[in-house]
């Protein structure tokens, strides 16, 4: 026998890890840990695929060719079909400046290395990911990674299953310490979430589950094991976000129940199984697979045309990836499973395989050449909003994390003394013009100094790096005649932790000088803005500036969509933005007020008495949903020039 034994409640536990994942993609604020239905997917893999691996090694069976036609069979033409269809309604609708992140991660699929594609590009949480399509492909390249490995790692021990459970046990013992011990020092808290070393672990304790089950080493039952296990995989879903360093100790949580709803969640022996094990728990977990592949362009269709997630969306959204997966498991999946992997089959297979890559390859390198090209029928309105769209200041990246008058950005005319300093995170590189100008106009010379997701904050930071930069420019400040220092940051970043993902609290974290947390942000920001500002008005005039107005979505690309599309227009009311930022904003005007330094109230000017302006006249005021643009920064440059005014009254 080398074939495992088809057990229905582990399609069951493969229906709550689609699920997870889809709901939390969709975006129900009670999924919010729902990625981790990806942890489990990977542990049952493992289980399934080192499982019938060694059967066929402790049979003698054992062939790389078929191993290979069984994973064509199994995966091949479900995802050559979806990455096909995604990537030409992509290129249909999107905008050719939004296409190379559609190439690239389409080609990254189709060679199984998206996960470090993305790694090296976006976070997975991060805005920008959740307009790419092809986003999810990232846990599909890691577990191609593993398959194309493992026969390698196979053949180099000479096919003896004794040598491969040893390595299987150094893959797990190596790469689970590499995820619980190294904490943010190979990756950040983004990137690391797409390392194949990190998830190396999951797949192999599905592997090692199933030599402990095989070989009886552990009980068969143990009574309310099933329901610690049900409970593991499922608690993470309700409690875990993207605040936690993932993978890492909270990813203990999903994969060890998954491994102990293997090992002791049968029919015969629980409950739990037996509810796993119902008819439209195992349908759902059948046509996971589909529903994991499909899910995700479609959410990305529905953002991109502009549907506002309400509950009822959701649900419609839920229904066609379930959809979609029903499709392609019954017309496409189960006709391809039906070709064996041997003889004339397997030729069949690998023929069909050659056929996708070399449409998919084709593909690929057509899309390669569509960023940049004028689509057809755009107008002059088109291209000037397409030109909106991130069109940052030429110094954008040379400017971060100067710390020296040496090598700080300049700003207005030439002179031997800076007059001004513009002190910020990505939000005050946003502002480079209206600073710029703000020299001019004063015949003044200025420095801009800012640091990436770094607010000038005194002994707080969301890293240790923005810590000790901070401490840097405090002693230059400290050193330097005075001036005026003006200081803006997308304060609620910081503040709330709000990140990246929609109006959600608690992503980032906000450190103190000895590294610790505390349960929420915000004590520990008002605390060290207030004595960042006391600090630099001991000697300086300090101006800081408030908050802006923070849309859902990238502004000008809605204004696009809204172009194209007719979907609807952004809108974000006074109240929207006051119930996100309000306490922000008071804290940031009290820092300022209390301390004696000028505060400036932007939004005074960006908002009316109903609601917050993200264009005037046709032309956006921001580059992307907060960052702004060159009408943003004249509003903002009339801003503190009334404030300017005001205080010399």
């Amino acid at each position: 026998m080398s074939d495992l034994a088809y057990r229905r409640e582990l399609d069951g536990v493969r229906a709550i890890a689609v699920l997870s994942v889809v709901l939390f993609h969709v975006g129900y604020p009670d999924m919010t840990g729902g990625f981790v239905g990806v942890d489990i997917f990977f542990v049952l893999s493992g289980y399934l695929i080192c499982g019938q691996t060694y059967m066929r090694l402790e049979a003698g069976t054992y062939s790389v060719t078929e191993f290979f036609a069984r994973r064509i069979r199994r995966l091949s033409t479900a995802y050559a079909l979806c990455f096909l269809v995604t990537a030409l309604l992509a290129n249909a609708f999107f905008l050719r400046s939004e296409m190379g992140v559609v190439a690239d991660g389409f080609l990254g699929s189709i060679t199984f290395t998206n996960n470090y594609n993305l790694l090296n590009s976006v976070g997975y949480f991060s805005t920008p990911a959740h307009e790419n399509p092809f986003l999810h492909t990232w846990s599909l390249s890691i577990e191609e990674q593993f398959y194309i490995v493992l026969p390698m790692l196979i053949l180099l021990t000479r096919r003896n299953r004794v040598t491969f459970a040893w390595l299987l046990s150094v893959l797990f013992v190596v790469s689970l310490a590499l995820t619980l011990f190294s904490g943010d020092l190979i990756y950040d808290r983004e990137e690391r979430f797409f390392a194949s070393s990190f998830r190396v672990w999951e797949l192999a304790a599905g592997g090692l589950i199933f030599l402990v089950t095989y070989h009886r080493l552990i009980p068969a039952k143990l009574p309310l094991m099933p329901l610690v296990g049900l409970a593991l995989v499922v608690v993470p879903v309700k409690f875990l976000d993207a605040s936690y360093l993932y993978p890492g100790w909270a990813t203990v949580l999903p994969v060890l129940g998954t491994v102990v709803l293997i090992a002791f969640a049968a029919p015969g022996h629980s409950w739990v199984a037996k509810a796993l094990a119902v008819r439209p728990m195992t349908y759902i977990g059948r046509i996971s697979y589909g529903t994991y592949l499909w899910h995700w362009p479609v959410i990305v269709g529905a953002l991109y045309y502009g549907v506002t997630l309400t509950d009822e969306i959701r649900a419609v959204l839920v229904l066609v990836s379930l959809a979609l997966g029903a499709v392609s498991y019954h017309f496409v999946e189960m006709p391809v499973r039906r070709i064996s992997v041997r003889g004339e089959g397997k030729k069949r297979l690998y023929t069909l395989f050659a056929g996708q890559a070399l449409v998919l390859l084709g593909l690929a390198v057509y899309l390669m050449y569509q960023p940049g090209k004028a689509g057809a029928g755009e107008d002059a309105r088109l291209e000037a909003l397409k030109a909106e769209v991130m069109n940052v200041h030429p110094g954008w990246d040379a400017c971060w994390g100067q710390d020296s008058p040496e090598t700080f950005c300049k700003l207005g005319v030439e002179g031997e003394e800076p007059a001004y300093v513009l002190w910020g995170d990505s939000m005050a590189n946003s502002a480079f013009e209206a600073f710029d100008a703000y020299g001019e106009e004063h015949d003044q010379a200025g420095y801009m100094i800012t640091k990436a997701a770094c607010a000038p904050l005194s002994g707080a930071g969301t890293k240790p790096d923005c810590i000790a930069f901070n401490d840097r420019i405090f002693e230059y400040l400290d050193s330097a005649p005075p001036m005026d220092v003006f200081l803006f940051a997308r304060w609620s970043f910081y503040a709330e932790g709000y990140g990246h993902r929609g109006d959600r609290p608690g992503q980032v974290a906000l450190l103190g000088a000895d590294g610790s947390a505390g349960e929420e942000n915000f004590p520990l920001f008002a605390e060290s803005l207030s004595a960042a500002v006391a600090r630099v008005a001991e000697k300086h005039r300090v101006i800081v500036i408030n908050h802006v107005p923070e849309f859902p979505t990238s502004v000008p690309k809605s204004m696009l969509r809204t172009m194209r599309f007719g979907s609807e227009p952004l809108n974000l009311t006074v109240e929207q933005f006051e119930s996100r930022t309000g306490r922000t904003v008071e804290a940031v005007r009290q820092a300022a007020e209390e301390n004696g330094a000028v505060h400036v109230a932007p939004a005074e000017l960006f908002c009316n008495d109903t609601v917050c302006h993200h264009e005037v006249e046709g032309v956006p005021l921001f580059i992307d949903n907060v960052h702004l643009g060159p009408r943003g920064n004249d509003l903002l440059l009339q801003a503190v020039d009334a404030a300017l005014e005001t205080e010399g009254q």
